[in-house]
C-alpha cells in the first residue's frame, strides 16, 4: 500500500513537470509567432488549463527571456492598426485598454505614430469617404460620414475641421 501511494505521488509530480515544459514550449512558439501582451499570454494559459503556480512561473520565465513586453507590443499594435486598418487613436487606445495595458504605456505607444502621417492618412481616408457618399442628401451624408469615421476611432475635432474645410471650399 505504501508503494502504491508513493508511486502515485511520483507520477503526479512527473506529470506536472511534463505539463510545465509542454506548456512553456507551446507558449514560446505562441510568442515567437507575433508580439504578445501579458493578458494574451494569461488567456492562453487559461485555455491550456494551467494551474496558478505554473501560470506564475511561466509568465515570469517568458518575461525574463524577453518573449513578451507590453511596451513593445503596444507600439507595434498601435502602428500596425493605424497603418493597416486605418484606425484612429481613440479606437487604438480603447483596444489596448481592453488588453489590460497600463495608461502610461498606451500614451507612449500612441506617441510613436508620426503626427504628419496621421493627419495625411486621415485626410486621405476622409476625402475617400466623403466622395463615396456623394449620391446622398447632405444631412444623411454628413451623419454617415461622422458615424463611419468615429467608428474607426478618429477624433471628433479632425472630422469637424475636415467638414468645415469641405463646406468652405464648396461655397
Amino acid at each position: 500500500m505504501r508503494y502504491h501511494s508513493w508511486y502515485r505521488i511520483f507520477f503526479y509530480i512527473m506529470k506536472e513537470k511534463n505539463s510545465y515544459t509542454e506548456i512553456l514550449i507551446k507558449l514560446e512558439r505562441y510568442c515567437k509567432y507575433q508580439d504578445r501582451c501579458k493578458s494574451e499570454i494569461e488567456n492562453k494559459l487559461k485555455k491550456l488549463e494551467a494551474t496558478e503556480k505554473i501560470k506564475d512561473s511561466i509568465i515570469s520565465e517568458l518575461s525574463e527571456k524577453n518573449y513578451f513586453d507590453n511596451m513593445r507590443f503596444s507600439c507595434e499594435y498601435a502602428i500596425g492598426k493605424f497603418r493597416n486598418n486605418l484606425w484612429g487613436r481613440i479606437k487604438i487606445r480603447y483596444n489596448l485598454k481592453c488588453k489590460l495595458i497600463e495608461k502610461k504605456v498606451i500614451d507612449e505607444a500612441l506617441k510613436k505614430i508620426p503626427e504628419d502621417e496621421y493627419i495625411l492618412t486621415f485626410n486621405k481616408m476622409a476625402m475617400n469617404e466623403w466622395t463615396n457618399r456623394s449620391q446622398l442628401d447632405s444631412t444623411t451624408r454628413i451623419r454617415r460620414f461622422y458615424k463611419t469615421l468615429q467608428s474607426r476611432g478618429w477624433e471628433f475635432d479632425l472630422i469637424k475641421n475636415f467638414l468645415f474645410k469641405i463646406r468652405k471650399d464648396k461655397f
